[in-house]
């Protein structure tokens, strides 16, 4: 069948995946101009064709960096985890939670004690047990000083073992995000303790072993990712026989390797081959609204951006709206927010401050901050205002592109610049390292809750506050949206939360991003929403 999806000028609220589990990155996660919602296939009559291909072969943006789940940080190994690991809860279409490892949970009347259930006769891909003891190990791991999750994890204050398949969390305030912070995020994911106990790090953090449709197989570094199936998995699946990831950056290679048949799925294409495929009765293009916002982060501890005025005059000098309508239309779209313009916390455009396009008003503003021009460019006392602007390099759609017309526009205004694109792994090592004065993120996640952006991003200590931002009066702020019970004052505090980030100044908002999903029309039993990575347990080919 068929399936094409238009994209329209209406933002809507689209829900995450039946999985168990959905990926959340940052850097690593999607929101575009959306389109409508993609109708279910209705299910066929027949059985799976015996000699029907049984491998998926999917190219991804970049390659993997590493499975110890505490420390998954990126939206490329967070999508391969998620066939490999699961969580104690997923998400059900609308968005709620919805057993996976936990058959069922219970919360005291007061908010502090979650009970789980935990679903029993479930094994790891080494043949260990899950186990209420597997579970406190591994949420014990999450809130140390190694995760990348602490800060989340640390909302549980004590765990207790029931018996082997009930485990009581107790948290220090009433969390009306739990599920979403602390249980299903990448730190979520529980890998065996006993292959943890018996392995090196290092090879344990790049063989995972989890609970998971699908199995670690093989690895062959900036080329190719392999799992196979799990036949002892505990749900109904998977059909396949084989996923199979090739790192394939560039969407003129992904385009080629499609119509090729190097690869079944591609989620990059320019907007002429877009056209061209939605007229192709062979392919399925399926382009749908997702929680994923794009930035650029200026580093509040580094030069210039310490100064308020300078962020202001950045933002000033870029005419971004018509650069992303330019460059990236129409899978992005532009934005004012680090919220999603689909998820309900986002009040409507218009409503939030914003800097618009006045590069004389970006002169003045760096002239206020005491530097003068000096041929083509600004200095102050003897240092030029230069700027590094780091950018991935296609990891998101046209990153590098707008990049550069950034840099041109800084140019028209007396700031010099660069743009310092790098190879994903070492990029991700230098951002999360905070070395670095302005760079082009994302941040996806597979729920709207907005505490999935605000509280990783703009909270102090935040686990992807990797430009040092801070604001005491902000955070207690987003505490207490995490507090508060009634969705309609969440909804009002998160409202002032985004005033205040947009006054500080941290950002240059670029957009919000769609997912795209390009792949042979005889695909069956797989249906993507606005998750980063998909259910393939009930996917086959006719």
């Amino acid at each position: 069948m068929k399936r094409v999806l238009s994209i329209l000028v209406v933002l809507m609220l689209m829900f995450a995946l039946v999985a168990c589990g959905s990926p959340d990155e940052p850097a690593d996660p999607d929101n575009g101009e959306p389109a409508e919602p993609a109708e279910p296939s209705e299910p066929d009559d027949d059985d799976p064709d015996e000699d029907a291909k049984t491998d998926w072969v999917i190219a991804l943006e970049t390659d993997i960096v590493q499975f110890d789940p505490i420390q998954i940080g990126d939206a490329t190994t967070s999508g391969v985890a998620f066939q490999i690991f699961e969580r104690l809860m997923t998400r059900a279409p609308d968005g709620s939670p919805i057993p996976c490892l936990a058959e069922d949970w219970d919360v005291s009347d007061d908010g502090l004690e979650w009970t789980f259930y935990l679903r029993q006769g479930v094994e790891f891909h080494d043949g260990s047990p899950f186990n209420a003891e597997v579970v406190e190990w591994h949420f014990t791991r999450a809130q140390s000083d190694d995760s990348n999750f602490q800060a989340q994890f640390s909302a549980i204050t004590e765990m207790e073992i029931v018996d082997d398949h009930t485990i009581v969390f107790t948290l220090e305030e009433p969390n009306a995000a739990f599920p979403d912070n602390v249980i299903m995020p990448n730190g979520g994911f529980i890998p065996s303790m006993e292959a943890f106990e018996s392995m090196e790090y290092e090879d344990w953090a790049m063989e995972p072993m989890g609970t998971g449709p699908f199995m670690w197989s093989e690895w062959v570094q900036g080329q190719r990712v392999e799992l196979v199936k799990n036949p002892n998995w505990w749900g109904d699946g998977p059909i396949l026989e084989k996923v199979i990831y090739r790192v394939i950056p560039e969407a003129n290679t992904q385009v080629i390797e499609l119509e090729t048949g190097g690869v079944d799925l591609i989620t990059r294409a320019s907007v002429q081959d877009l056209e061209r495929f939605e007229a192709d009765p062979d392919l399925n293009v399926i382009v749908t609204p997702a929680y994923r916002s794009r930035q650029y982060e200026l580093n509040v501890e580094a030069f210039p951006f310490g100064d308020k005025r300078i962020r202001e005059a950045v933002n000033w000098a870029v005419d971004m709206p018509n650069i992303v309508e330019a460059v990236a239309s129409p899978i992005t779209v532009p934005s004012d927010s680090l919220l999603p313009m689909a998820g309900w916390a986002y009040p409507g455009e218009g409503v939030l401050p914003n800097i618009g396009y006045d590069p004389d008003r970006a002169r003045e503003l760096i002239e206020e901050a005491g530097f003068e021009m000096v041929g083509d460019y600004y200095e102050k006392d003897g240092e030029r205002l230069s700027i590094e602007i780091h950018s991935p390099d296609h990891r998101y759609f046209m990153d590098k592109d707008i990049s550069e017309v950034v840099q041109n526009q800084f140019a028209a205004v007396g700031i010099e610049s660069n743009v310092k694109v790098m190879e994903w792994g070492a990029f991700l090592d230098e951002v999360r390292a905070g070395e670095f004065q302005m760079v082009f993120l994302g941040w996806n996640q597979s729920g709207a809750d907005p505490s999935l952006f605000t509280d990783a991003k703009v909270m102090t200590g935040g686990r992807g506050n990797y430009a040092n931002l801070s604001d005491p009066e902000l955070d207690e702020l987003l505490r207490e949206a995490l507090r508060e019970q009634d969705m309609d004052v969440r909804k009002e505090l998160y409202e002032e939360a985004q005033f205040m980030i947009n006054e500080n100044v941290w950002h240059i908002f670029v957009g919000n991003e769609s997912l795209m999903w390009i792949h042979p029309a005889n695909v069956r039993g797989w249906d993507p929403g606005p998750a980063i990575s998909g259910d393939y347990t009930q996917l086959y080919f006719e």
